[in-house]
């Protein structure tokens, strides 16, 4: 047994899926029940406008959304990729029809700006709960966390197929396990190649980005939950439906279960204790056990988190603490890009290191590809995150806004 449950809701027109570690809730993925232009999302698009300025093309996705396409994210099969090339002039056109995914959805614009749009990538992949599946590339890439033999020898018979990346759920899975989806997956490529061929030349939806729940499914492993517990039966036919591509074994397993009410109007996340970690999220402030605090506060071009001592506890001790709250706020709140971290003074250089190894520690399973880059001048950490989906507080300020 892991100790790690999944828990899946509808709540206030948002799907959430909360990972909940011995009590705990570690991870949130949150989608609105009507997004668009999601993660991951493949698009049929038009080239609208060539910005030579931003070396980037503005892509028409259709149902009035615009994305962001890059000339270094860009990949023609007559040309490779655009990296060797001069610039985005060369390499598409106004009118042009291209086939383009959502690498990270829009970031909500400050006051002096206009709504940021999605960016987009040409580099196409599917994903899966082992496997990523990347038609337009030729290699294959193989987590570093993977030290089974057996797949590793699998990994063979996946070249010359296209591209792929073997994530680290793969460790432990088996042969079969791994045929089947590398199968799925090439078989959903071609039901998206034949769909292109019969689209026409009007720019739309291709196939959708995976929703929050594929995602804890995708990131996590289905394998490592002891229960998944779905609160109705609309996302429960969902959670069937990926069972049916991606583990088939589990849709009749124990571990997999539909929440019934005892009464009328009961929530799975009330009953859980899980909304009241939600709304913790919406404040700044985050109390740590020892006594002390931290405070988030995002701006325009990046997240500063600052660590308080409180009383107590000697300032190391804090910082230890603070350090795992700092990761597991930015996984529930999906913080992405530049994070800083001011943390309590430190006399000893000795202290800093130790309080780097944590960080590092603690985020080398960050499916977000988090990194630390150390201490700056003024003795503040150095953070980033990768961005796929929108914060938290998007997410909230988004759907309060409709």
């Amino acid at each position: 047994m892991s100790g790690i449950d999944l828990f899946v809701d509808e709540i206030d027109g948002r799907l959430h899926a909360a990972v909940v570690r011995k009590t705990v809730m570690t991870d949130l993925y949150v989608d609105a029940l009507d997004q668009e232009a999601g993660w991951g999302s493949i698009y049929l698009g038009r080239v609208a406008k060539i910005d030579k300025r931003l070396d980037a093309a503005i892509v028409d996705l259709g149902n009035n959304i615009s994305g962001l396409l890059q000339a270094k994210h860009v990949y023609l099969p007559q040309a490779g990729p655009a990296a060797d090339h001069s610039g985005i002039a060369d390499l598409l056109q106004p009118g042009q029809m291209v086939m383009v995914q959502v690498k990270a959805e829009a970031k909500k614009a400050s006051r002096h700006e206009k709504h940021k749009m999605p960016r987009l990538t040409m580099l196409l992949y599917i994903m899966g709960q082992y496997l990523i599946h990347s038609p337009v590339a030729g290699q294959v890439t193989i987590s570093s966390r993977i030290e089974n033999e057996d797949v590793l020898k699998f990994t063979s018979r996946l070249k010359g197929k296209g591209g792929w990346l073997v994530q680290h759920n793969a460790e432990g899975a088996n042969e079969e396990q791994l045929l089947n989806e590398a199968r799925y997956l090439r078989a959903e490529w071609q039901q998206i190649a034949d769909t292109m061929e019969t689209t026409g030349d009007k720019p739309r939806l291709i196939k959708a980005g995976p929703n929050a729940l594929a995602r804890a499914l995708n990131d996590l492993g289905a394998r490592r939950f002891d229960h998944i517990h779905i609160g109705n039966k609309n996302t429960f036919a969902q959670m069937e439906k990926w069972c049916e591509q991606h583990d088939p074994a589990l849709a009749t397993s124990r571990r997999l279960r539909l929440f019934k009410p005892e009464k009328t109007g009961q929530k799975l996340f009330e009953i859980n204790d899980l909304f009241s970690e939600i709304t913790i999220m919406e404040e700044p402030v985050v109390y740590l056990s020892g006594g002390g605090s931290i405070i988030i506060e995002p701006t325009h071009a990046l997240t500063v988190i600052d660590v308080n001592q409180g009383s107590g506890l000697s300032a190391s001790a804090v910082n230890q603490d603070a350090a795992q709250e700092v990761t597991r706020q930015m996984r529930l709140r999906n913080l992405s890009g530049a994070i800083l971290v001011d943390f309590i003074g430190m006399h000893l250089k000795s202290e800093r290191i130790k309080l780097v190894e944590t960080m590092e520690k603690l985020l080398a399973w960050d499916t977000a590809n988090a990194e630390v880059h150390g201490f700056t001048r003024l003795g503040i950490m150095e953070l980033t995150r990768k961005r796929r989906t929108a914060t938290y507080a998007e997410k909230i300020k988004v759907y309060l806004n409709k």
